[in-house]
C-alpha cells in the first residue's frame, strides 16, 4: 500500500509542476503574428509533458518518457534510449498532426467569417 500511495503522490506532484511550467511556457509563447509556431511549441511541450512510458522492462509502473530516457541512458546506456524515445517521438508527431488540423480549421473559419471586401469610411 505504501509504495502505490508514493506512486500516485510521485504523479501528482509531476503533474502540478508540468501544469506550472506548461501554463508559464504558455504565457511565453503567446505570439501575436506567429499563431503556428505558438501552437506548435505548445503541442509539443504538452506531448513532452505528458507522455508516459514504462519505467522498467517488465513494464508494471509507468513514468514520464522523458524521465524514463534520460534515467535509461545514465544507468544502461544509450542502446537502451530508443526503449523509450521511440513513444516521446511519436506523442511529438501525433501532437504536431492534431495542431496542423486545428489551425486550418480555425483559419479556414477565420477567412469564412471576415468580409472578403473592405469598405472604407472615405468619401471619394
Amino acid at each position: 500500500m505504501g509504495v502505490e500511495a508514493n506512486y500516485l503522490l510521485i504523479w501528482i506532484i509531476y503533474l502540478i509542476a508540468g501544469a506550472i511550467f506548461y501554463g508559464v511556457f504558455w504565457i511565453v509563447t503567446k505570439f501575436n503574428k506567429a499563431k503556428w509556431t505558438s501552437f506548435s511549441l505548445r503541442a509539443a511541450a504538452a506531448a513532452i509533458i505528458l507522455t508516459p512510458w514504462y519505467a522498467n522492462i517488465q513494464g508494471e509502473t509507468m513514468a514520464p518518457a522523458l524521465m524514463v530516457m534520460a534515467l535509461d541512458l545514465i544507468t544502461i546506456g544509450g542502446e537502451a534510449v530508443p526503449r523509450s524515445a521511440i513513444p516521446l517521438v511519436l506523442g511529438i508527431i501525433a501532437s504536431q498532426i492534431v495542431v496542423a488540423i486545428v489551425y486550418f480549421i480555425q483559419k479556414i473559419r477565420a477567412e469564412a467569417v471576415s468580409p472578403k471586401f473592405k469598405f472604407s469610411d472615405k468619401n471619394g
